[in-house]
């Protein structure tokens, strides 16, 4: 943050302290971890703490003062916001005319003196303080009853001074945005507590607190956001949807916005969506369960669901297997809410239920289209289901999502809907169930050998050298141990003995049963797998499985 990163970057690379390969690898492993590129330095040793801050003083020619001797002003204070001021070790000292003077205590901060004039609107020197008189300066004019927690995404000045379209709120969200997409977070959570605004990002699936801004900055925040997703900001007591399209280092991504009356505020998220369609080799199938789904999509008909827990990447599995599909010679159609990756070729319509734009309208009206294959974002109700049906008997290959725990569950799910049993086996051609697993560290993994449970769990031979990896952490991985996601998935495919099943309205237990007697891995065992190949945990398998281990 503060563009920190570039300027300290061509401050080592003129010094000859580091070169264009170091930085570069600094850069990529802060786009992973949770720490400043100054501290990822430092971890691959790079560079000193000591001896940076000694060159750095002596190119600028800084000097130290004692920095207590100033006459401190509320109305100076009050400049610089105390979550702002704790981040970046800052203390306004004195303004005169359009110039302000403030203190720090860390050198490196002295490159980043722009952006702090282009923030405040005025020229800012500084001067150099220690440590310990920082910390005093802190103390004294920026305690509040409760420690204020700080984060990079930082702000200046307070909401009365600075109102929500200046540069300070402006700059805030954006570098949330921007922190967030670099750290790989899928969402950012803004949640309004009674005394503060806790900002949460979902990273490898696990929430994580990032360090948050004022109480008092809320209002402007959202507000900020609702204006970029083009929704009202005057509308506070209902639940508003919208997007926004934004940049960060040059790649181009879309974020969905949610918000939500809650009881100290709007509760906002943000769904980060990257725009490039994940190939389905990447998703973490097995060989053989790819080259059954190859299969499945070169069906003339019928209809194939996707299964899975909200999270679960139901709509990133269908979006990469419409667009391995996507040829001139297919007219591909979607019906979705919202639409969430946009595919060149392929017509997608999104539901707008306040019109009566619904799923079950669009799908009708598609029919008249001449459609080869069909992608319902989700089948809800017992008309979307009846359409889908309909349409599969007639021709058309329908892909879905419905909300079950395992694949067999979704056949007895779509006759509780109101479907006949015969109907459903006519027509389904196979059922996927995923999760995400997190991956583990490839820099600092350790192998183990398993205790006599996980040696039952995993079924792995008592008497073999087996051994399976645990998380350990490194600055790669934001001393998680885990680095990134992958699937586990469960294909059932509908042959003549299943269907016969379904026809008979049999429970999920004994189509369960068949699948697994024809060949089906089952999301534990795939995550055995997964675990067993050094990818994962057992950790992880009990976590993302627990519903599947005894």
């Amino acid at each position: 943050m503060l563009n920190k990163q570039k300027i300290l970057s061509e401050f080592l690379e003129a010094k000859g302290l580091a070169n264009s390969l170091q930085l570069e690898q600094a850069r990529q492993i802060q786009q992973r971890v949770q720490k400043s590129i100054d501290d990822i330095l430092k971890d691959l040793g790079i560079i000193y703490d000591d001896n940076l801050s000694r060159l750095i003083i002596e190119e600028l020619g800084i000097t130290y003062i004692d920095g207590l001797n100033y006459s401190f002003e509320k109305k100076v204070i009050e400049l610089i916001n105390p979550f702002f001021a704790k981040r970046f070790r800052i203390i306004p000292l004195k303004i005169e005319s359009e110039k302000l003077l403030v203190a720090l205590d860390e050198p490196i901060n002295f490159l980043s003196l722009d952006y702090f004039s282009e923030t405040l609107g005025l020229i800012v020197e500084a001067e150099l303080i220690t440590k310990k008189n920082m910390d005093y300066l802190l103390k004294t004019y920026y305690q509040s009853e409760e420690d204020t927690t700080v984060s990079d995404n930082s702000s200046l000045g307070s909401e009365a001074n600075y109102p929500e379209d200046d540069a300070p709120v402006i700059h805030l969200v954006s570098m949330l945005i921007s922190d967030a997409y670099q750290k790989r977070a899928s969402d950012i959570h803004i949640e309004p507590m009674y005394d503060s605004l806790r900002i949460r990002y979902r990273i490898d699936g696990i929430l994580r607190q990032v360090e948050s801004p004022d109480k008092n900055l809320q209002s402007s925040i959202l507000s900020r956001i609702k204006l970029m997703a083009g929704l009202n900001i005057a509308e506070k007591r209902l639940p508003q949807d919208g997007r926004i399209r934004t940049i960060v280092n040059n790649k181009e991504f879309d974020l969905r916005i949610s918000t939500l009356p809650a009881h100290y505020g709007e509760s906002v998220v943000l769904r980060i969506l990257d725009r490039r369609v994940i190939r389905i080799e990447e998703m973490g199938f097995s060989p053989a369960q790819i080259e059954s789904f190859k299969n499945i999509v070169k069906m003339p008909n019928g209809i194939v669901l996707v299964t899975g827990p909200t999270g679960s990447g139901k709509s990133t599995t269908l979006y990469g297997v419409l667009n391995s599909i996507n040829r001139s010679k297919k007219k591909i159609l979607t019906v979705e809410d919202p639409v969430e990756y946009q595919i060149n070729g392929i017509n997608q319509v999104q539901v707008k239920t306040k019109i009566g734009l619904t799923f079950a309208m669009v799908l009708r009206s598609m029919l008249r289209q001449a459609p080869d294959i069909i992608m319902v974002g989700e089948i809800r109700d017992l008309e979307t289901a009846k359409i889908a049906v309909q349409s599969a008997l007639t021709g058309h290959l329908i892909f879905s999502t419905l909300h079950t725990n395992d694949a067999p569950s979704a056949v007895a799910r779509i006759v509780d809907m109101g479907i006949k049993p015969y109907l459903v086996g006519a027509t389904l051609q196979a059922v996927l169930a995923q999760r995400l697993i997190r991956l583990l560290c490839p820099d600092c993994k350790q192998a183990y050998k398993p205790p006599k449970d996980e040696i039952r769990i995993l079924e792995i031979d008592p008497n073999s050298d087996t051994n399976i990896f645990k998380a350990k952490g490194c600055p790669l991985c934001a001393n998680t141990g885990y680095l990134g996601r992958t699937g586990i998935f469960e294909l059932l495919m509908i042959d003549e003995k299943i269907r016969r099943l379904a026809g008979d309205y049999v429970s999920s237990s004994v189509i369960r049963e068949q699948a697994r007697a024809s060949g089906m891995t089952t999301l534990k065992e795939h995550a055995r797998d997964k675990v067993l190949q050094g990818l994962t945990t057992f950790q992880e398998l009990v976590r993302v499985t627990q519903s599947d281990v005894d």
